[in-house]
């Protein structure tokens, strides 16, 4: 195969041979690094969670004890994820299985969206950067939900630019549907339709009702699973009605500059954060040039759920999956541009830009350069701390105990892995979680039983360090007795040795 095939600057709907070999080598790559060890970490706290409500749906009852089917987001990868489980059984690899596959069809779906907009040159690289992209495969090997919408968000683009080329009313009700299971995946994926609205409305440079009306009932048929237990089913509309109040009240997480930090430093890197900043310059220097197909379409695919995210209080670190394919190809799409072929050897810069782009985010360059631990956002770590602790309370308490955690991730984990009830002394009043009226009397009643002090945690929560004074005055106040310490390894400046330090203690109350 000649090379240069792969550096074509040529714009072609149709699909030839050497073009199934390249998209499929891709893929091989990106399934490869993304389903090694995809069971070996312990599940998260978001993950918990969605493998919890997973396993309700798929009927196991020890789970359904734990967790309700109805929580904050709709239950398209839940539901996906209990097939997973019926059949192969509950573990981290099943619970995974699906985002993986997902996330493996998310590079194929975007090296088509860069080959339409741009070319095959672009689709090639931005497809390997981002099969290889850190950020996105970590986010890729979660069992999260914003998996499953950023796979339809993808495909929502893929087929407006499909429409845009031939006005098909197949392609309407096909943009309605994907659309529709955005919004099952998570709510906040009804951005997709009002894009998709805003989009047919600039391709058929009016509003035509007609197309409109097709789209938006697509979604509504698509969507009335949603809909209809929302109507029917007191539960559903109560937590519904919980987690939105619960949600617009809560206060902000993070600083207004959260996603410009990450993602110059952790989703694109600095080297592609500057070419993507380089291809925004260019954009509007040359005005005159603008078409809709390679600058408006993926410009408002970009700023409107960048816009929509920034506006939304509480911030998240796994929020910009959705539109991480968008970046990257737009930060690459300055391959499309015709002084690339002027330069002598050209080649050697783009097959450099690859590695260039990959080791310029903070992991690679805290891990690999600095020798420095990259530390995981709250939440989103997976810690083996958490799964042995939970593990050991499956295996060495009653099936009645009671245990009260620092934070509701541990409680989330211990629900999952040990079966037992859990609450959570810091809850920000999430309407899931179980209140606590007074501690003493619950303790001085035994209704608690255990007390696990993840001081794990308090290192990337700040904020927790109050309630972690609180619980240390419970265990003092009522005699708990350590019976299970998990330490971890902390790095010591002043001899640059590592000392073990205690992650989690688990205390018990005398019965």
């Amino acid at each position: 195969m000649n090379y240069k095939y792969f550096l074509s600057t040529n714009v072609n709907f149709a699909v030839s041979k050497q073009e199934i070999c390249v998209i499929f080598s891709i893929f091989v790559i990106t399934f490869i690094v993304r389903f090694y060890d995809l069971g070996e970490v312990a599940l998260n706290n978001d993950e918990a969670i969605y493998a919890g409500q997973a396993a309700s749906l798929a009927n196991f009852s020890e789970y359904q004890e734990q967790f309700s089917i109805f929580r904050a987001h709709p239950l398209l990868l839940q539901f996906m994820m209990s097939i997973s489980f019926y059949f192969f059984g509950i573990n981290e690899f099943t619970a995974r299985i699906v985002p993986m596959l997902l996330s493996c069809s998310i590079i194929v779906i975007s090296y088509f969206i860069a080959k339409f907009l741009y070319n095959q040159r672009t689709a090639i690289i931005s497809s390997i950067i981002l099969s290889l992209l850190p950020y996105h495969i970590s986010i890729s090997k979660q069992a999260l939900v914003d998996v499953s919408m950023s796979f339809f968000f993808v495909l929502s683009l893929l087929l407006i630019i499909l429409y845009y080329r031939k006005n098909s009313l197949f392609l309407l009700y096909g943009i309605g549907i994907s659309t529709g299971l955005c919004f099952l995946s998570k709510e906040t994926g009804i951005i997709s339709l009002v894009i998709s609205i805003v989009s047919l409305i600039l391709i058929d440079k009016k509003i035509k009702f007609k197309n409109i009306i097709v789209l938006t009932l697509s979604f509504a048929v698509v969507t009335s699973p949603y809909w209809v237990s929302f109507l029917t089913l007191e539960e559903a509309r109560k937590s519904l009605l919980e987690y939105t109040d619960w949600q617009s009240t809560r206060p902000a997480n993070h600083g207004n500059l959260y996603y410009i930090n990450i993602i110059s430093s952790e989703i694109l890197g600095y080297v592609l954060s500057s070419l993507l900043v380089i291809a925004y310059l260019q954009i509007l220097v040359n005005k005159r040039n603008w078409k809709f197909s390679n600058v408006i379409l993926p410009f408002f695919w970009i700023i409107i759920p960048l816009f929509f995210y920034q506006m939304i209080s509480v911030k998240g670190y796994h929020f910009l999956f959705s539109i991480t394919p968008f970046l990257v190809i737009f930060a690459i799409s300055f391959l499309s541009s015709n002084w690339i072929n002027r330069i002598s050897r050209n080649e050697i810069l783009l097959i450099a830009i690859i590695p260039l782009t990959l080791i310029s985010n903070n992991y690679i360059i805290n891990e690999y350069f600095l020798f420095i631990s990259h530390t995981p956002v709250l939440g989103s770590e997976s810690l083996f701390h958490m799964r042995d602790a939970a593990m050991w309370i499956k295996e060495n308490t009653p099936e009645n105990s009671t245990i009260l955690t620092l934070y509701t991730h541990m409680s989330n984990i211990i629900k999952f892995y040990a079966q037992r009830d859990s609450i959570a002394i810091q809850s920000n009043n999430n309407p899931s979680y179980q209140k606590i009226e007074n501690l003493d009397i619950q303790i001085l009643a035994k209704k608690i039983n255990y007390i696990v002090y993840e001081k794990i945690q308090i290192d990337n929560g700040k904020f927790l360090e109050n309630k972690a004074t609180d619980l240390e005055n419970y265990v003092k106040k009522y005699d708990g007795i350590p019976v299970y310490v998990n330490y971890q390894n902390s790095p010591n400046v002043e001899n640059n040795k590592f000392v073990s330090i205690p992650a989690i203690i688990i205390y018990e109350f005398s019965r």
